[in-house]
């Protein structure tokens, strides 16, 4: 007990030490700076934060989507089956509503997809172009990008046959390892991805 208590008094002690000193410091002009450009980061962060979520809202909004699903599900208890889809213009993925009927709470999700599940709960989204075809978004977003980087002025609906055309070559053409890794290189995926099979790109 008595050797408890001489640590509790000297971690006051070192307490006290250490206020002294900061109290010390923040008379320093430098210190006086260092303080207030701090006090200015975080009040620009939380602007920051909050003109993000406005400006991916206005993303969503502004986007002429072009969906592709992203989730096929079948609910044998009901009989029906769900299809939830996602951009590969703007991003914006309805799985995120399967993760809350999931999880009931939006702890569980990462920061752009709170976004994404705030914006779909507030806002109507169903415009755009529906591509018949489940694959990974990432993989869809990936070819879309190429195409408008070769062809930048090309119109949604012949970018639509283009991403269906190169969809339709991953699932149907098989590939050594080796050359699934350099095809995601060249579409700026990591090495590692692996969503090459006939079952990550299919046919409804």
């Amino acid at each position: 007990m008595g050797n408890l208590k001489e640590q509790y008094n000297q971690i006051i002690l070192n307490r006290k030490g250490i206020i002294v000193r900061i109290n010390e410091l923040a008379e320093n002009e430098a210190v006086k700076e260092y303080l207030d450009l701090c006090k200015q980061s975080d009040q620009l962060l939380s602007q920051q934060k909050q003109l993000y979520t406005q400006v991916k809202f206005e993303e969503y909004s502004s986007c002429n989507h072009i969906w592709v699903n992203t989730l096929h599900e079948y609910d044998s208890w009901e009989g029906r089956s769900y299809d939830y889809c996602g951009c590969v213009k703007c991003g914006l993925d309805r799985r995120v509503l399967q993760l809350m009927e999931n999880y009931h709470d939006q702890d569980w999700l990462t920061k752009e997809q709170r976004i994404m599940y705030n914006f779909l709960t507030n806002n109507q989204s169903d415009f755009g172009i529906k591509i018949n075809i489940l694959c990974d978004l990432e993989l869809a977003k990936a070819i879309y990008a190429k195409i408008k980087e070769a062809h930048p002025n090309i119109d949604d609906e012949t970018i639509v046959k283009y991403l269906k055309v190169a969809l339709h070559n991953i699932r149907d053409t098989k590939v050594s390892d080796e050359r699934k890794v350099n095809r995601a290189i060249r579409l700026a995926l990591k090495p590692s991805f692996n969503k090459w099979k006939a079952s990550d790109v299919n046919r409804f």
